[in-house]
């Protein structure tokens, strides 16, 4: 399952500009932060319309055009394009703001461009060596590319800087849990808890840590609270589902599956997981939850095609929740 990284983005003060603008400019920023991204692109389009040198506008545009709700993966992959040409013109009309270099860098990121992305925090950073969110966003980077002790050199960079920063502790967590770090992930995710008790997100990340450490109570215990800090959070229900259902708790395992679901209707890792959990008992129940994980998530259709074969034979179906629950009902 893909874990999200937090990308660090930095919204880009208002530029000289005339007064019309500025107030056009301060209209569309207030849209922004209120949610409300399509009003906010109408009105940096009309600060370009009247003045298309305003690289400000540009580069608050493409960070708009980032957070745009998309209905699927190609009005998504046209917002990003749309981005990144705003980005470019705003470097066009100035190249020395080291926030347009780090936000595009971050947005190769997300699109998995990360030898580009890592030109782009360089940029920045030659502008600005103490610029913390490049710093965590070059440690993320070069964690994907596989470069963990530059990584690692980055992140401890960027804490020397801003040793407060919950989203440093995330980042850097999630990525030593990439590389199989698992107690030192942990341990970021506690720094992460004493900075921002009330955030759900680094129990949940921990208590993934102690499931690969095999610490399972401890691992229930952390997805409990991250369901008590956000009832609404099915991430903590998803993965006490696969706890409990390894253990043999399979009415248990079922429900949080279940309630994972009915939290996040989307999600087509719970469909899968319901498949898994029902291919025994079950088979037509299960292909039922693999064929709706495929209308979600059609890149994996392969995956979720090949389990519903499997569902025609006894040997497919035991297979499938052995690879899926082997591990944990075998290290305890």
């Amino acid at each position: 399952m893909k874990k999200v990284f937090m990308l660090c983005l930095s919204v880009l003060l208002l530029s000289a500009c005339s007064g019309s603008e500025n107030a056009l400019f301060r209209k569309a920023q207030l849209a922004a932060e209120k949610g409300q991204f399509t009003r906010a692109i109408q009105l940096y389009s009309t600060i370009l319309k009247n003045n298309p040198d305003n690289y400000a506008a540009y580069a608050s545009r493409a960070l708009a055009y980032e957070r745009l709700p998309y209905k699927d993966a190609a009005e998504r992959n046209k917002n990003r394009q749309q981005a990144e040409k705003d980005y470019l013109s705003a470097i066009r009309l100035n190249y020395r703001r080291p926030e347009i270099f780090n936000n595009l860098g971050a947005l190769y990121i997300d699109q998995g461009k990360y030898r580009d992305a890592v030109l782009q925090l360089n940029e920045a950073l030659q502008l600005n060596p103490n610029y913390f969110m490049a710093l965590v966003n070059r440690g993320v980077v070069r964690s994907r590319q596989g470069k963990m002790s530059e990584a690692l050199v980055d992140f401890a960079e960027a804490e020397r800087l801003n040793p407060q920063s919950p989203l440093l502790y995330l980042n850097r967590g999630l990525a030593q849990f990439a590389a199989g770090y698992y107690q030192a992930a942990a341990e970021d995710y506690s720094q992460m808890m004493d900075l921002d008790p009330t955030n759900p997100r680094p129990y949940l990340e921990r208590g993934r840590a102690f499931m690969k450490m095999n610490y399972y109570q401890n691992a229930m215990d952390d997805f409990e609270q991250a369901a008590a800090l956000n009832p609404n959070y099915a991430l903590p229900y998803f993965y006490m589902a696969e706890l409990e259902f390894s253990r043999g708790e399979t009415d248990k395992g079922i429900a949080y599956a279940e309630k994972a679901k009915l939290l996040a209707p989307t999600y087509a890792p719970a469909y899968e997981m319901l498949g898994d959990m029902l291919a025994l008992e079950s088979p037509v129940e299960a292909t039922q939850h693999y064929l709706a994980a495929r209308r979600l998530n059609p890149a994996n259709a392969l995956r979720y095609q090949g389990k519903i074969r499997m569902m025609t034979t006894e040997n497919g179906r035991k297979r499938v929740v052995a690879d899926r629950f082997w591990d944990l009902q075998h290290q305890r």
